[in-house]
């Protein structure tokens, strides 16, 4: 029995034994195995902190290649564009001097041109003087009939009246009928009765048709090569400013307006302005046609001549 007790005993421990060492046995493997695991944790852990640097490192390193690429795109934005205005300045400034060129030789082309139509008149002038040495105020009767009669349609010729004339006050000095100054007559008087016809002695244009100060009712009419005539103390004007009227045509009617001793024409005969002696205008016709030369040399006629002594 002691010995059964005993055997069992002996069984009993060894399997206690087995156990614990079984127990203790694991453990020690474990404890052997745990530092095997904590250093591939360790190097686990290590090596994630190593991939998150690196991808932290890898994140900025994109970061700033993004952010230089970006400047960089600035950088070229900024060049190209200068490029872009210096190209747009450069032609723009082209595009001027392209039309300033035009326009130089626009006007070039419009010098030329009257320079050689300065020339040409000046042939033209010189081939007038020529004939003027051929064309003597000694011989105006070689002007032909024709042309006679036109220069005496277009140049104030014979009477601004209808009816026989007599002269109340000449023209030149006198001493004025109303203030007994002694002033200069730019013009003559005839005597008319009020409603007499007055006729244009020339064909021309009507540049003034009303009342004119101390010359009452007045009309001016302006005829070609500068000559222009003027009728005043109207008693009734008969035409309008700008109407044209031909030689011979009755622009008014005989009166004793503005500052008047009685009923006269004051007839003037202006060149250029000035006025000039009208008797000698009166007196010109086609029987007479060579007395206006003699008697008024202001008046430049040798041009007249030879313009209508062509043929």
């Amino acid at each position: 029995m002691e010995k059964k007790r005993k055997i069992e005993l002996e069984t009993l421990n060894a399997l206690k034994e087995k156990k614990m060492s079984e127990v203790f046995g694991d453990k020690g493997k474990k404890e052997k195995k745990e530092p095997k695991k904590k250093a591939k944790k360790q190097n686990q852990f290590n090596e994630g902190i190593i991939i998150q640097v690196g991808e932290c490192g890898t994140k900025s390193f994109i970061k700033k290649s993004s952010s230089g690429k970006k400047n960089l795109r600035k950088i070229f934005n900024v060049v190209v564009f200068g490029i872009f205005l210096l190209m747009a300045g450069i032609i723009w400034f082209l595009f001027v001097e392209y039309q300033s060129f035009r326009l130089y030789k626009t006007k070039n082309k419009e010098i030329v041109a009257l320079g050689k139509k300065y020339e040409e008149e000046q042939k033209m002038k010189a081939a007038e003087l020529k004939d003027l040495k051929n064309l003597s105020l000694d011989n105006v009767q070689n002007v032909p009939e024709d042309k006679k009669n036109l220069m005496l349609s277009i140049i104030p010729s014979g009477s601004p009246l209808l009816r026989e004339l007599f002269v109340t006050s000449p023209f030149g000095e006198r001493v004025h009928p109303i203030t007994h100054e002694r002033k200069f007559h730019h013009g003559i008087d005839l005597r008319v009765d009020i409603g007499n016809p007055v006729v244009s002695t020339a064909i021309g244009r009507v540049s003034f048709a009303g009342v004119k100060g101390g010359y009452g009712n007045v009309v001016i009419v302006d005829h070609m090569y500068g000559f222009q005539t003027a009728y005043a103390h109207l008693n009734k004007i008969l035409v309008k400013e700008g109407e044209i009227v031909g030689k011979g045509k009755i622009i008014a009617e005989g009166g004793s307006s503005g500052h008047s001793t009685g009923p006269h024409l004051h007839y003037e005969v202006r060149y250029n302005g000035t006025p000039i002696q009208p008797k000698n205008f009166i007196d010109w016709d086609s029987k007479n046609f060579n007395i206006i030369f003699k008697n008024e040399r202001s008046v430049p006629w040798e041009y007249f001549l030879t313009i209508m002594g062509k043929n």
